[in-house]
């Protein structure tokens, strides 16, 4: 009887090693796939897949590929039919498997979407400072060009991702600024767009805001006198348009439209009549001042001269001062010719209207005394 017994249990035995029973089974096949397939740089994706024969409690191992050999990025256990996930933050391109005992995944070559966040800075006005700013991250994810309508620049991009560059501002209207990333190798190309539109909005006395800043920061570039670069549309602003104005010869409105703004842009430092040494030179015509140092026009003013046309034409020079007012309204008096002065006055029209003087605001005055001593040289011309 103990031969039949050992003879059923060498079939029970050989029984269970082929079914498998009562052991732990070796994988034969095992899938890896990646939610989303191209993760955004810095964010979570998950790593899943399926082992087969499906077990719960099976350890698999998720390998990345550092170039000189396979290193292990961490391990997770299959569920009960056989699946298995590893959630991260994606930073790192590259090839990816898993394996558990007895199988190897195919390798899954991940690509990163790199991210490119922007701003847009300064002032959107014809002829003002406007940029496009932003950072790449990360850094090394490849070079980036901008695009403006049919123009293309090339844009430096930092150590730490940041970049910054003008966007162009000669035309007023919507534009579209495009930013495109030509990718280094384990990225994607992407391309970003940003509009910006750039405005020529209707300025007068009183105005306030970013677009009279705008406005007075382009006059004071190109030395039409303001008391101050302030954001609000005064007496001081409004005198320097009228200067802009009559150096363009344009109606002289002393008011800012989408003309004005187009002129503006478009124009640069006034020359001087005699591009050499420093003077005072005086224009009938155009009724405007010029301040001239070493040849070169330093500042401009709006002024007003004799409503006969009797200002003296001519060559002259100071050769007497009068600070203050004196009884005739006349201020900060600079004196070229017997009673002929360059003056502040209460009223400067932008048209000729003095005795015969040189009227200028009288804001401008006190400093344009200060600035001129006795002998210094005048020249007015019709």
């Amino acid at each position: 009887m103990w031969q039949i017994a050992l003879v059923r249990r060498g079939l029970l035995v050989l029984a269970l090693l082929l079914t498998g029973t009562g052991t732990a089974s070796a994988a034969t096949q095992i899938t890896l796939v990646l939610d989303p397939a191209v993760p955004t740089y810095g964010t979570n994706a998950t790593f899943s897949g399926a082992v087969t024969p499906a077990a719960a409690g099976e350890q698999v191992d998720l390998l990345f590929d550092t170039g000189s050999g396979w290193t292990t990025l961490g391990s997770a256990s299959t569920a009960a039919d056989g699946t298995f996930a590893f959630s991260m933050p994606m930073t790192t391109p590259g090839s990816y498997e898993v394996e558990t005992q007895g199988a190897t995944s195919p390798a899954l070559v991940v690509s990163l979407k790199p991210q490119i966040t922007t701003f847009v800075s300064g002032l959107p006005y014809l002829g003002s400072t406007f940029s496009l700013g932003g950072r790449l991250t990360p850094a090394t994810a490849g070079a980036l060009t901008l695009t403006v309508g049919s123009r293309t620049w090339p844009v430096a991009v930092a150590s730490d991702g940041r970049f910054r560059h003008a966007l162009p501002t000669s035309q007023s209207g919507l534009f579209a600024a495009k930013l495109d990333l030509a990718p280094t190798a384990g990225f994607e190309a992407i391309q970003v767009i940003r509009n910006f539109r750039i405005r020529t909005p209707s300025l007068s006395l009183g105005s306030r805001g970013p677009a009279v800043l705008a406005l007075e920061r382009e006059l004071a570039a190109r030395h039409f006198v303001l008391r101050g670069v302030n954001r609000y549309y005064g007496f001081d602003t409004y005198e320097a348009v009228l200067a802009f104005q009559k150096v363009k010869r344009m109606a002289r409105t002393g008011r800012v439209t989408a003309t004005v703004w187009y002129r503006l842009s478009r124009s640069g430092i006034p020359h001087a009549r005699i591009a050499r040494g420093s003077h005072i030179e005086v224009d009938k015509t155009r009724q405007v001042l010029f301040e001239v140092r070493r040849g070169a026009v330093a500042r401009v003013v709006h002024v007003s001269t004799g409503a006969t046309g009797n200002t003296p034409v001519g060559r002259w020079r100071i050769y007497a001062k009068s600070p203050g007012l004196n009884g005739s309204g006349m201020y900060y008096s600079n004196y070229f010719l017997r009673g002929f002065a360059i003056h502040g006055y209460y009223s400067v029209p932008p048209y000729p209207a003095s005795h015969g003087c040189v009227r200028t605001p009288m804001w401008f005055a006190p400093g344009f005394y200060s600035r001129w001593a006795v002998g210094a040289t005048v020249y007015i011309f019709s």
